[in-house]
């Protein structure tokens, strides 16, 4: 009891308003040989836990999170209509084996496909991007027009855990200046599991050259990992943003440790999704 007691602590500094509880699960982040930060928000409670909150206020890449936004904007812009949208397959043979083929917008966001995407982004474009995504409040962007294709992987884009929790509780409450049927159809397409009582919804992410090639990376020697979403069990929601590095080689835990530490958090330390 002592030192679960020892290991929280009051930030001094409020975030949007509320202060953070801070609690030490680098237990979790060792067991998967990574490091990173992990954020909670209590919707009902309207309270913070974070794991090392200051990592949570730094900005990442978004990497593969950006299909939340992503998948809204397409249904915003009348890109996509519905979920029976197909995806071909433009003949680029790609490093994941499952995105080489045609698929549909479901099947598209299950495997995290990224030319899929590229195709929505050339439909876009910069300006609507920019226009769109500043209307959302979504992280901090200059989206290039050279680059509309990768700007979520590589560049300057940046989003904090923070700043992706506050996005996905507008999302979750129905606040985004989007309409109705496109928060709907995306909430419905991010449902990754359900139990006794509760439902999970999120998108992983994964930053990596190994994908993108070397540009616009520099000397930074870390691959980044993303977890976002939320749970909604027992009348409440849970708001999640779990953010992960390694440098490269990473190790074969990698992907799976994004949603592993995570899930095993939300268990063990909340006791959700039981």
């Amino acid at each position: 009891m002592m030192k679960k007691i020892l290991c929280l602590m009051l930030l001094a500094a409020p975030v949007f308003g509320q202060a953070v509880t801070e609690r030490d699960f680098r237990k979790y982040f060792d067991a998967r040989q990574v490091t990173g930060s992990f954020l909670l928000l209590d919707l009902k409670k309207n309270q913070y836990t974070a794991y090392d909150a200051a990592r949570c206020r730094k900005g990442f890449l978004p990497a593969s999170t950006f299909k939340i936004p992503n998948t809204l904007i397409a249904f915003e812009t009348g890109i996509i209509r519905d979920t029976s949208y197909v995806f071909h397959w433009e003949g680029k043979k790609w490093p994941v084996e499952a995105w080489n083929r045609d698929m549909s917008l479901p099947q598209a966001i299950a495997v995290s496909c990224v030319p899929c995407f590229q195709q929505i982004a050339r439909k876009v474009g910069a300006y609507r991007y920019q226009t769109l995504l500043g209307r959302m409040q979504y992280g901090h962007f200059q989206v290039p027009v050279d680059s509309v294709e990768w700007f979520w992987l590589q560049g300057g884009a940046r989003i904090s855990q923070f700043e992706q929790v506050d996005f996905l509780k507008r999302f979750y409450l129905n606040q985004l200046p989007v309409n109705t049927r496109s928060a709907q159809v995306t909430k419905a397409l991010l449902l990754l599991g359900q139990g006794n009582g509760w439902k999970l919804r999120g998108k992983t992410g994964w930053a990596s050259p190994t994908l993108t090639g070397a540009e616009g990376w520099g000397d930074d020697p870390n691959d980044y990992g993303w977890f976002v979403g939320w749970i909604e069990q027992g009348g409440d929601v849970y708001v999640f943003a779990t953010q992960v590095e390694a440098k490269r080689p990473v190790p074969d835990s990698f992907g799976a440790a994004r949603r592993a530490i995570t899930e095993a958090i939300l268990r063990e330390e909340f006791g959700l999704m039981k």
